[in-house]
């Protein structure tokens, strides 16, 4: 069975502001028809990001992920046979991408898409191999859970993903759709015991390879001075407790095995940096 890492939603209180911050600083592009529309999408030419507008009682930030598969009534199988805790449920036609919503042993949501859903199944991607890419783009996805072995098993069950590097003595399982790192960190309450709030198992952060990290700042100052509403959130108060904190929170960041430099959107969602060499050079 074959499964693409299809895309990550956020869930955004300024959706106009993120994807604007997305598209001028890290490249990508847009699909909707407008592109400057409140909630829509953007694309790397591979995944797509999501941007939904956050309603009452929703959480805020990475919310999920979905997968596109070649044959949902196995996925549908090995879920119900393999882990019979975890469920399928339809999602509303309305959502044009998704068609199913499914759950890990641990309550992380996915969404599924599949060809059965027929015309209501758009693609936001611009190629399906990854050879049809923006210059900056997505290299893995982050999320934090209590037990990554069995987690990590899971994803290779229902979705046959791959490991791309063995696990070390780090406890991260790095997974592969074949273009996409499906990174599974371990979760601890310690973790973040200098960190002020304590953070619960969910995504982490999102990774991008860029061609030139100092190119990338250049780009990131000129947003800020052009859009300045739309510049990463900064916290103005200096008291040394929140510079403490502030700083284990970046240390914790920084020990993701793909990190070079990182930093956070308007709305705080963390993305992880790292350079890339371009194919030719």
């Amino acid at each position: 069975m074959k499964a693409q890492l299809t895309h990550i939603a956020i869930s955004a209180m300024n959706s106009r502001n993120m994807k604007r911050f997305y598209r001028n600083v890290l490249g990508l592009e847009s699909t909707s028809p407008n592109p400057d529309s409140e909630a829509g999408f953007l694309t790397d030419g591979y995944i797509q990001f999501a941007f939904n507008v956050r309603k009452p009682g929703y959480q805020g930030g990475l919310d999920h992920y979905g997968f596109e598969v070649d044959d949902v009534q196995e996925v549908q199988r090995r879920i119900k046979d393999m882990y019979p805790t975890c469920h399928v449920t339809n999602r509303p036609e309305v959502r044009g991408y998704v068609g199913m919503a499914s759950h890990d042993p641990e309550g992380h949501v996915f969404d599924l898409s599949y060809a059965e859903m027929g015309a209501r199944r758009r693609r936001a991607s611009l190629g399906k191999d990854g050879s049809d890419r923006t210059v900056r783009r997505i290299h893995h996805l982050a999320m934090r859970v209590l037990d990554p072995p069995t987690i990590a098993k899971f994803y290779q069950d229902i979705f046959d993903m791959k490991l791309a590097k063995e696990t070390g003595l780090d406890g991260v399982y790095h997974l592969t759709d074949g273009v996409i790192i499906f990174e599974i960190l371990p979760w601890k309450v310690t973790d973040f015991a200098a960190a002020g709030i304590v953070e619960r198992p969910a995504l982490d952060h999102v990774g991008f390879e860029v061609e030139s990290i100092a190119a990338y700042k250049h780009d990131l100052e000129a947003h800020i001075a052009e859009f300045p509403e739309a510049a990463p959130w900064k916290d103005k108060r200096d008291e040394q407790r929140l510079l403490d904190e502030r700083a284990a929170r970046n240390q914790l960041m920084a020990t993701c095995e793909y990190h070079e430099d990182h930093l956070w959107d308007p709305e705080c969602v963390f993305f992880d940096l790292r350079e890339y060499q371009p194919a030719g050079n």
